[in-house]
């Protein structure tokens, strides 16, 4: 049976905005993903959304149960009512498996997983779930979802336009704060400035050190964290290849290589460029994000 979920770095379990279209995803769907950063509260999230079902919990971090499921794919998701696996792209394999599954029992709601890598861009995937499996993106904690209050800002500029006015109680150093605080469950908990730093700095380097290793093999990974800092403090800025290259000492194609790895493991984000034109959208120059603002700062 599923875990409780009472137990999160806040002491609470935090509202998600995700839950809803997961559960809907969950109604009417046969496989579903929860994908996102490592420590965003997959997790947690999963656990409210097995809450009350009879479900089987699956945790690939594990290794007796990574092992298990590489010997027999196959009796490792057999199971008839929901099956939560955690961390899919540890084996991906299983999703054959599961595909099998789900063909001979279409039945929605079957599997419930979670991926902190994007799992259909995995090297090593042997099929595809298509027309069975929906994708739900998690990210870090948004602003509202910290405070409880609704997350309106966005809506609120569609439809107001330049005729916008906000006013806040905010200081410029209480926006700060939020900036280098981040939306990470873990760094939220921590009130101590110097402990949450230690937070970042351990979640990058176990993160090139483990989930991008496993995507491939970086033969140069002290250019890796260079690059790293290199893109944090472009953040919001051109994605341009040949300048980061320049900046780290890397080729452009192996900074390009390595900006993928950095997308698919959810530590950045490319922004399409923007255009009244499709064409020229579709060629222009991205931007890059990361993630989370407290991981850049």
């Amino acid at each position: 049976m599923v875990r409780s979920t009472s137990q999160t770095p806040l002491g609470r379990v935090v509202p998600r905005h995700a839950e809803k279209p997961a559960a809907d995803a969950l109604s009417d769907t046969r496989v579903v993903l929860i994908n996102g950063a490592r420590q965003s509260g997959k997790s947690t999230l999963v656990r409210l959304l097995a809450k009350g079902r009879t479900a089987e919990w699956r945790n690939l971090d594990t290794l007796v149960a990574r092992q298990a499921a590489q010997e027999d794919p196959a009796g490792f998701v057999a199971f008839p009512d929901l099956m939560v696996i955690d961390e899919i792209q540890r084996v991906p394999e299983l999703l054959l498996a599961i595909k099998e599954q789900v063909d001979s029992d279409p039945r929605p709601g079957r599997f419930l997983l979670t991926g902190s890598a994007r799992v259909l861009g995995l090297r090593a995937l042997p099929d595809t779930l298509p027309g069975r499996m929906e994708t739900i993106e998690l990210w870090p904690f948004s602003q509202g979802e910290i405070d409880g209050t609704p997350d309106g800002f966005v809506d609120v500029v569609f439809a107001e336009g330049e005729n916008l006015r906000h006013t806040s109680t905010l200081s410029r150093a209480d926006y700060a704060e939020r900036v280098v605080r981040g939306g990470f469950p873990e760094a939220v908990a921590r009130e101590n400035a110097r402990r949450r730093e230690r937070f970042f700095d351990s979640y990058v380097s176990d993160l090139i050190a483990r989930d991008v290793s496993q995507l491939s093999e970086i033969e140069r990974t002290a250019e890796m964290r260079a690059l790293v800092r290199s893109v944090a403090a472009r953040s919001g800025q051109l994605l341009v290849g040949s300048s980061l290259g320049g900046a780290v000492g890397l080729s452009t194609a192996t900074v390009n290589r390595y900006l993928g790895l950095l997308e698919e493991v959810f530590l950045i984000k490319r922004v399409p460029a923007w255009s009244r034109n499709l064409s020229n959208r579709a060629v222009g120059t991205p931007k890059v994000a990361f993630v989370d603002s407290g991981v850049a700062a």
